[in-house]
């Protein structure tokens, strides 16, 4: 199975940098270290509906079925049946950890009904209307061969008239750019600022405050000639300038910062430089080959979840969904979340955004009968359709 790893890196990024937090939560399903996606016949669950195997596990999230002829359904919807040869996909610890909860066991031993979709009555929380794309303003800061891609990836989720602009002084990425990538944009129109990234006063004509995301990108050269300390180093300075340009104007910083960085051991350095999210490439690429080589499906999966057709990984605030300040169990945030036609699989507390031992806050997969006292800042994490879940909702019937 032939991987395209730039392609796939440049995905993570465009939807990282709309997302803080999505690259800690890819990296931690990819590194065998935390839980992970796994497919299983689950005999107990046939003739049931997706919305019984949401709450048929304790400590797994299902997410989606793969049918008989290898068709991946994420997010179904919730009164799909279950079928003899499907597969459940879901997020667990291990494999061995798939293990159906006593309480669930004890309700199919009474043969209670499945529980239908219509039971849930989303219409107790008004859904939010579907939502465009939006005219954007972007920046890439450096060059290197997944630039391209990264542009093209963006492309698919802003409006005609948004704004790509990158900083380089590399005259083969200007003549490329001029030359075909600005035919293949659709939707952006494409700027080039002459500079580098570790000139702060570069930086500083640049106007940042205007921009929805900034994207750092290590030089090419470095991976290349294995110069790879000093590719991540001009990622890290440019950080610190940026940093400091934020901490000495009179605007706040209100736009996300990524950056792609080759070497593990460079993350703390981008964390204290205060990058809202960081991309490991080579180490994030060689755990996707891992578990490809382990289940060829997984790619079905990751294809869905890293395109803009299909459910996406959201964070949302946590006050969408349930009451701030009082002790919630996870099973009451899952339930919530269903109401919006979408499905809470972890939550991000803010206040560890910065603490790496504490996976930056993120929790991927809780128990659900585990009990979490939200405040303002945190977020869900979600399963779901973008064009669904906006903004503009707040929970007004929270059970």
């Amino acid at each position: 199975m032939f991987v395209h790893a730039d392609e796939i890196i440049a995905r993570i990024m465009a939807q990282s940098g709309r997302q803080s937090g999505l690259a800690v939560i890819l990296s931690n399903l990819l590194s065998f270290r935390g839980d992970e996606i796994y497919f299983k016949h689950e005999k107990a669950l046939v003739g049931r509906t997706f919305h019984d195997a949401l709450f048929a596990y304790n400590k797994c999230s299902a997410i989606g079925l793969m049918l008989p002829d290898g068709t991946v359904k994420m997010l179904p919807p919730l009164d799909t049946i279950i079928n003899t040869k499907d597969q459940i996909i879901v997020i667990a610890e291990d494999d061995n950890k798939i293990t159906l909860s006593s309480n669930y066991l004890a309700l199919k031993h009474k043969d209670a009904p499945p529980i239908l979709f219509s039971e849930i009555n989303p219409n107790t929380i008004p859904l939010s209307t579907p939502t465009s794309t939006k005219v954007e303003r972007n920046i890439i800061c450096g060059w290197n061969n997944k630039v391209p891609l990264i542009s093209k990836e963006l492309d698919t989720y802003v409006s005609h008239g948004s704004e790509l602009h990158i900083l380089t002084n590399s005259d083969e990425a200007k003549q490329f750019a001029t030359n075909q990538l600005v035919n293949e944009l659709k939707q952006q129109k494409l700027f080039f600022h002459p500079g580098h990234m570790t000139h702060r006063h570069d930086l500083e004509k640049l106007n940042l405050s205007t921009f929805n995301y900034v994207m750092l990108v290590p030089s090419e050269d470095g991976r290349e000639k294995n110069l790879i300390e000093e590719a991540d180093a001009e990622c890290v300075i440019c950080l610190l300038y940026i940093r400091d340009i934020i901490d000495k104007s009179n605007w706040e910083k209100t736009f996300n910062i990524v950056t792609e960085m080759y070497n593990i051991r460079n993350t703390e350095l981008a964390n204290m430089a205060c990058a809202d999210d960081f991309i490991i490439s080579p180490y994030l690429i060689s755990k996707y080959i891992t578990q490809l080589s382990e289940n060829k499906n997984i790619k079905k999966v990751y294809d869905v979840l890293l395109t803009s057709v299909g459910p996406d990984i959201l964070l949302r605030q946590a006050s969408l969904f349930v009451p701030l300040n009082i002790p919630v169990s996870y099973c009451q945030v899952l339930q919530s979340t269903l109401k919006f036609q979408c499905m809470a699989i972890g939550y991000r507390l803010m206040k560890y955004a910065r603490d790496s031992t504490k996976l930056y806050g993120i929790v991927i997969n809780p128990n659900k009968e585990e009990q979490i006292i939200f405040t303002y800042n945190d977020k869900i994490i979600l399963l779901a359709d973008e064009t669904i879940v906006s903004s503009n909702v707040r929970c007004t019937d929270f059970k």
